[in-house]
Order: structure tokens, then C-alpha cells, then sequence
């Protein structure tokens, strides 16, 4: 039976249940939107600063790293001080840097305003995941982290496109103005949130960081973490190289590849959307062992086949995709229940370690001169890491 709280006990959100998790999802889009918004804006900007695109990209690189840093941070943090205050501090952090951001005059100054930027993002990531568990239980808490993770999927796939239609009206300084209105919105949403936090930790606020090695120290959990992690490195690499896979290895125009993105978008989403209403009732040992083999089935028939054409690569890569996001709701489920504290820093080991796996993937994607072959061996390794892994420790997991 469903054991979640009901506001009438919990009142989390004075603007009742629906309205949270409206914000929870609104808040989970926060740091894709931030990263994948300004990237068609990257060229404009490396022309006006005259700097060179390895520059202008650490406008990216460096807030992923530091966002997955300060996830490391804020998690523990919010579980000592409570939530309200971590986010309160972050979003402060998040409107004045995309303020200094949309106001800079060389690209140190954009790299570090974007570098405070992600500390901020850190904060509402960590936080809202955590909020999740501290309000809903049972079946309605998977639901609404299954609601997160789509929102997390979808951002990514859509904010490029949204950030090209932008820069058709405005400069490149409107992207980040467009931060700014974002953030004030998130600091609206919160005005309305309670405290959700009921045992903060106990000690200084240094021992609260060493929750992260508490937590780590469950060793099953940083196997499961690891796993996990590794299983979103495919769709990861994609991100980086499919704009390369299609329009310079298959030549097709800018609007072709457009739509092949937008299939491959439609797979990501499919997944998580149909975990609560089908795979949920699926055997969970069955699912994602079944994903993790179609991972690994897929990457070595794209290894084989993916250079046939751009039509063929796409239908090899959509089932990859697929189950590299199916995968994401039990995977959260799992890891975030597997300790009944320390609620915060176990969402922040989940969130930075997906980037930094994520992070990894891409730049070692870029060791192979032909994209194809990078993803395709990419997700074939991760694919047989995760299913080998998940085969010796998935065995005795139970579901939530």
C-alpha cells in the first residue's frame, strides 16, 4: 500500500501537491536548460570575444565539472541546514552570476560567471530530488522521480532548439538575461515551499560533508552508483557527436539531421514515460538486465552496421536510446532507498556522478577521428560494464 505523506500532515507546499511537483520538475529542468540553451550561441560568442572555440567552450566544460562538483556540496549541506536555505543560497548565486554573465566584456569574465553559475545549479539539483523523497513515499515518490527524470531527458533534447530560436530575436546576451528570468521564476516557485527536512544532521558543517564518505562507504551502493552512472554515458555520447555522425559523415543538410535528432529525442523521452504505466509491472531484475543487454546488442550491431547510412544508424541507435533512459527510473528508485538518511548527499552522489560520467564520455569521445566508431564503442563498453555488473550485484536488489 502507498505510504506517502499527504500535505494535510506534511504541508510541504502551501499551493498543495500538484503545484510541487509541477515546481520539482520545473526545477530538475533548471541545469539542462542552463547548459544546452547558449550552445547555439557559442560561434557568435567566440567571434565577439575573438577567442578560440577550445576557449569558448570551457563556457560548457567548466560549468559541468563545477556543477558536478558542487553537488558533492550542497547535498550534505541541505541535509544539515535543510533544504529552504541551500536552494535560497544557490538561486542567489545562479541570478547574480547569469547577471555578470549577460553583462560581460571578455571571456574570462563569461567562463567565470558560468563556473558560479553551475555552484548555483548544484544547489537546485541536489535539492529537488531530495525534496522528492522527503515528501512523497511509495508508489506517488517513484512517479514524481520518474516525472524528474523526463524533465531532465527533455530539456537537454529541446533547449537547443529553443536557444536557436532566441538568437533569432535576440543577441547572445539575451540568452543569459533569459537565466536571469528563469531563476527569478525559481525563486518565485519556492516562496510557497516549507521546510521538508524533519532530522537534519547532526555536528559542524565540515563533519556534514564527511556524509559523502559515509554514504560512499556503503559499498553496494557505490557499485549500484557506479553502474548506473556508466548506463547514460551512451545517450551522452550521442549529444556529442551526432550533429558530426550525420552532417559530416552521411552529409545530410542541417534540417535532415534536425529531425533525426528529434527521433532520437522522442526515443529518450519514451522511456521514463513509460515506466510508471508499463515497465514498472515488468520483473525489475528482468528490465534492466534486458536494457543494459539491448545496450550492448545495439552498440555492436552500429559498430557493424552504423556506417550504411544515416537512416540505418539511426534505427540502430533509437533502441540504445531507448533503454539508456527506461533505465533511469529504477536506477533513481534503487539508489535513492537504499539509505533511509543522509537523503541530500545520496541525491548529490547521484546527480554528479551522471555528469561526471557524462563529461567523461564526451571528451573521450573525442580521441576517435570517426564519430561513429566512438559511439558505437563507447556504448558497447558500457553497455557489458553495466549488464556484468548489474548480473553479479543486481541479484539480491529489492525493489523499492
Amino acid at each position: 500500500m502507498d505510504t506517502d505523506r499527504t500535505f494535510d500532515t506534511c504541508p510541504a507546499y502551501s499551493l498543495g501537491r500538484k503545484a510541487l511537483i509541477v515546481y520539482l520538475a520545473f526545477l530538475s529542468a533548471f541545469t539542462p536548460l542552463s547548459t544546452d540553451l547558449f550552445l547555439p550561441a557559442l560561434p557568435i560568442m567566440a567571434d565577439y570575444f575573438q577567442a578560440a572555440p577550445g576557449l569558448t567552450n570551457l563556457t560548457l566544460m567548466g560549468f559541468m565539472f563545477s556543477f558536478a562538483l558542487s553537488m558533492l556540496i550542497w547535498g550534505p549541506l541541505s541535509d544539515k541546514y535543510g533544504r529552504r536555505p541551500v536552494i535560497l543560497s544557490g538561486l542567489a548565486l545562479y541570478l547574480t552570476s547569469s547577471v555578470l554573465c549577460a553583462l560581460s566584456t571578455d571571456i574570462w569574465t563569461l567562463i567565470a560567471g558560468r563556473v558560479v553559475q553551475a555552484v548555483g545549479s548544484g544547489a537546485v539539483s541536489a535539492v529537488a530530488m531530495a525534496i522528492t523523497k522527503d515528501v512523497f513515499k511509495g508508489r506517488t515518490m517513484e512517479n514524481v522521480l520518474t516525472t524528474i527524470q523526463t524533465m531532465m531527458l527533455i530539456a537537454p533534447m529541446i533547449a537547443p532548439v529553443l536557444g536557436g530560436f532566441l538568437l533569432a530575436f535576440i543577441s547572445w546576451r539575451g540568452i543569459f538575461w533569459a537565466f536571469v528570468v528563469c531563476g527569478a521564476l525559481a525563486w518565485l516557485g519556492m516562496l510557497p515551499l516549507r521546510e521538508s527536512l524533519e532530522r537534519p544532521t547532526e555536528g559542524p558543517a565540515l563533519k556534514s560533508l564527511g556524509r559523502i564518505i559515509f554514504v560512499l562507504g556503503h559499498g553496494r551502493f557505490s557499485a549500484l552508483l557506479v553502474i548506473f552512472s556508466i548506463a547514460g554515458m551512451p545517450i551522452m555520447v550521442f549529444l556529442a557527436t551526432s550533429a558530426y555522425v550525420y552532417q559530416q559523415n552521411f552529409g545530410v543538410s542541417p534540417q535532415l539531421y534536425s529531425a533525426f535528432f528529434c527521433a532520437n529525442a522522442l526515443a529518450s523521452v519514451l522511456g521514463p514515460t513509460l515506466y510508471p504505466r508499463v515497465l514498472r509491472e515488468l520483473p525489475q531484475n528482468g528490465l534492466i538486465i534486458t536494457c543494459f543487454a539491448v545496450i550492448a546488442a545495439g552498440a555492436a550491431l552500429l559498430l557493424l552496421f552504423g556506417h550504411a547510412g544515416p537512416y540505418r544508424f539511426a534505427a540502430l541507435m533509437l533502441p540504445i536510446t531507448f533503454c539508456s533512459t527506461a533505465i533511469r527510473p529504477p536506477s533513481t528508485i534503487i539508489l535513492m532507498t537504499r539509505l533511509d538518511s543522509d537523503t541530500g548527499t545520496v541525491a548529490s552522489l547521484i546527480g554528479s556522478a551522471a555528469v561526471l560520467c557524462g563529461s567523461f564520455a564526451m571528451l573521450i569521445s573525442g580521441l576517435w577521428t570517426d564519430p561513429i566508431v566512438s559511439t558505437a564503442v563507447i556504448s558497447l563498453l558500457a553497455g557489458l560494464f553495466c549488464l556484468a555488473g548489474w548480473i553479479v550485484l543486481g541479484r539480491n536488489t529489492k525493489r523499492a
